[in-house]
């Protein structure tokens, strides 16, 4: 039986894209029950409102993959955007969160001492980025998040540690 979830979006901040927090968010809220084992990839930017498929849709560039496991049971869901325009922005200050962390250059981490009002991967997110802009003073350019892997989702005001392991020379 094939599942279909639309969602809608609104850009978050001055961004002219749907940022991947929003739609993993989305994501993980619509699958309801507990999830763990979460897989989220994000194979290209979308402008707009999308929608999920259990089903991978022919003829259609997939945006995003999610798997995750739901009550025991393997989930995947493909996102493509539907053409439904986004017509809505609300505030976001990224800055929040970075200036409630400290970044340890030498162990190449950031850690968050005190949670904010954003969401666990929010969190997770904006701290990744002003790791890697720390440590990466000479790289010039946008960062995405293209991929999150998580065994569990974690409470917003969870203290966070992220820890730059491996960079694949700063592929996608």
């Amino acid at each position: 039986m094939t599942k279909k979830i639309d969602l809608d979006f609104c850009f978050k901040g001055n961004r002219k894209y749907v940022h991947g927090t929003d739609i993993a968010m989305k994501l993980i809220k619509s699958c309801a029950d507990e999830v763990k084992n979460i897989d989220i990839a994000f194979h290209a930017i979308t402008v707009n409102n999308m929608c999920f498929s259990t089903e991978k849709p022919e003829g259609k560039d997939v945006k995003v993959t999610f798997r995750c496991i739901q009550d025991e049971n393997k989930v995947v869901l493909f996102g493509i955007e539907n053409n439904t325009s986004i017509e809505c922005r609300y505030e976001y200050f990224e800055e929040s969160i970075v200036d409630n962390s400290i970044v340890d250059i030498t162990e190449k981490s950031i850690i968050l001492n005190t949670p904010t009002e954003y969401s666990f991967i929010e969190h997770i997110v904006a701290m990744n980025k002003s790791l890697l802009e720390s440590i990466y003073t000479d790289i010039n350019g946008k960062w995405y998040f293209t991929r999150l892997e998580q065994k569990y989702i974690l409470p917003d005001d969870a203290l966070i540690t992220v820890k730059l392991i491996k960079n694949f020379s700063f592929r996608f």
